[in-house]
Order: C-alpha cells, then structure tokens, then sequence
C-alpha cells in the first residue's frame, strides 16, 4: 500500500521565509553524550535547552530485534500500523503508527525502562520513585511518503510553566530513539533549542533572537533524543524518498514538589485518555513497577474495573491497536 504524508502550510512559522518555521537552520555540529559516562552533563544540557541527544543507547542486537518487529506486525497486523482503508486521522501526517504495541507484546517490556536511557530519564524527572510510565508507540515513515512540512508545535503543556520556579523538573518528557540511520536525505527530528517556555513559534523567534535556531537532529540507528514536551519541535522530511524508523516513549511526573512559593506543584496529569496499561504491567507482583505503571486514566480505569475484558478495550480509542 502507497503511503503519502498530507502537507501541511507553515501556519507556525512564516511560509516567506520556508516551508517550515522560519529556516533558520543550525549549521553546526550536534553536541551528544554517552548516557553511560555523562549522565550529569547530560541533564546539564536538557535543563539548559529542553533537548538532549544521547549516543548509542540500542545495541546491535536490540536494533535487529525492534527491526525485525515492524516487519513481522507489518505483515501480520497490517491495520494496527494504519495499513488498509480504515487509516485514523493521526496516520495523516505521520506515515505508519503502531500506538500500543505494549498490549499484546510482552516482549517489548524490557524496553519501558532502558538500561541506557531510562537513567537519564530518572534524573530528570526527580528520582526513579518520581517516573511514570505514559506512552509507548512505534512510527514509520515509508519509503517514498513525501514531504509533509510538519508545523513546529510542542506537545502537552501545563500553564505554570510561564511562572513556577523552580521550572524544572518538567512535566513529561519524550524519548525518541532512531531505529534507522536518520541523515539530511531521511525524515529527522528537528528541535528549536529554548523554545520550551514560550506561549508560540512565533513568541520563541522575536524573544530569542540571534539565540534562535532549528536543529535537524541527525545520527545513527541507536541514537537517543529527550526532549521536554513544551520545547517546539517537527519532523524534517529530507528527500521524500528515504524512509524512517523510531520508537517513541513519553514519561511524566509523578509525586508532589516544594517550589520557592507556598505553592506546591502536584504530579503532571495523565498525558493522554486513550493510552492503555496490560494487565501484566498495571498489576505488576512488583511494587516499583506497578509505580510506574500507576498513571491511568479514565480508560485505564474502566479496563481495570471490567477485569480487563477484550471488548472493553476494543471499544476504546486505539483499543485495537
């Protein structure tokens, strides 16, 4: 099946100057960590930028292992990638998307919390007793989709952003890490470095001036970035030829925080009301992992309360997926 990313105007930035943001586009080497060997200077950068890229978090064998994956489910689930006539409107602009590939794959669950990244995550998000779980999908972009011209956006927000102090630790984070090769010719994250504490694009380009920048974030399969959820971000395309492969992971904050104020920041809310945790994961013998997987939401909970009947996820959102 012929996949084609639909594209999108440059509503975020000024379509004068490019096809995506302003076009201003760094020409500079990008700075990455070992998460192993730099975790301080790691999260040192991210609280600097909103952004970090750590170097080779998957192995070889790891990679083989997830690659493998998208092609058997591919074949075999073809419906749950958005393959077939019954694509979703969030296939539109992404290409192939397995939203919960954790709810009928236990062998992914190594993977939630990842030797090489998940300590960098820890960190940043107060302590591992403060992580939890939210979503976990793969995406595809197919070999000859086009270019779609993604709008910079961020993704989930919480308005006290603009004043709480301290800012840090957000309140969710993304981990994206590169299944493939992504290079100037493959679709690659790009990140506007900053950009996390400002209401629009726009907003972040006049306030930030000379220090504003898009960053297409290239690097080998293996490659990890995190990224602040209110940091303003976008797929660049590259050729339209090439394809793409990532595994996406997002995390919140859990716990309540002191801030410099008698206002105390309470755990971020549920990213988003559709993400559902299996049985095995939510009802982990485990305590510390039924505490990362304790972030549910309205459906969770239903799913939960029906003793995690078959129909009753199928009749949710993504509950096929």
């Amino acid at each position: 099946m012929e996949i084609k990313l639909e594209k999108q105007s440059n509503l975020s930035g000024d379509g004068e100057l490019a096809s995506q943001g302003y076009g201003k586009v760094s020409g500079e080497a990008l700075e990455s960590f070992d998460p192993r060997l730099q975790l301080d200077q790691a999260c040192d950068f991210f609280r600097q930028y909103g952004y970090v890229v750590l170097s080779d978090c998957l192995i070889q064998s790891e990679l083989l292992h997830l690659n493998e994956f998208f092609d058997r489910t591919q074949k075999e689930f073809p419906e749950k990638w958005g393959l077939g006539a019954r694509r979703k409107p969030h296939h539109h602009n992404q290409g192939l998307i397995f939203s919960q590939p954790l709810l009928d794959h236990p062998e992914l669950d190594p993977y939630t919390q990842h030797r090489s990244s998940y300590p960098v995550v820890s960190e940043l998000l107060g302590g591992e007793e403060c992580v939890r779980f939210s979503e976990f999908n793969f995406r595809e972009t197919p070999e000859n989709a086009g270019v779609g011209a993604m709008n910079f956006h961020h993704d989930a927000v919480q308005a006290d952003r603009f004043v709480r102090t301290p800012y840090y630790p957000c309140d969710w984070l993304c981990a994206i890490h590169y299944l493939t090769d992504a290079t100037p010719e493959t679709p690659a994250f790009c990140v506007v470095p900053g950009s996390n504490r400002f209401k629009t694009l726009a907003e972040a380009y006049d306030l930030l001036g000379e220090k504003y920048v898009e960053v297409p974030i290239y690097g080998q399969a293996g490659t990890c970035v995190l990224y602040d959820t209110a940091t303003y971000h976008t797929r660049y395309d590259g050729d339209g030829v090439q394809s793409r492969r990532t595994w996406h992971q997002y995390y919140a904050r859990g716990g309540w925080l002191p801030t410099d104020t008698r206002y105390v920041r309470p755990p971020a809310p549920v990213l988003t009301d559709w993400n559902l945790f299996p049985e095995r994961l939510a009802m982990h013998a485990d305590p510390a992992k039924r505490r990362f997987f304790s972030h549910w939401n309205t459906a969770q909970c239903d799913w939960v309360a029906s003793g995690f009947d078959r129909a009753v996820r199928e009749s949710m959102p993504r509950g096929q997926q």
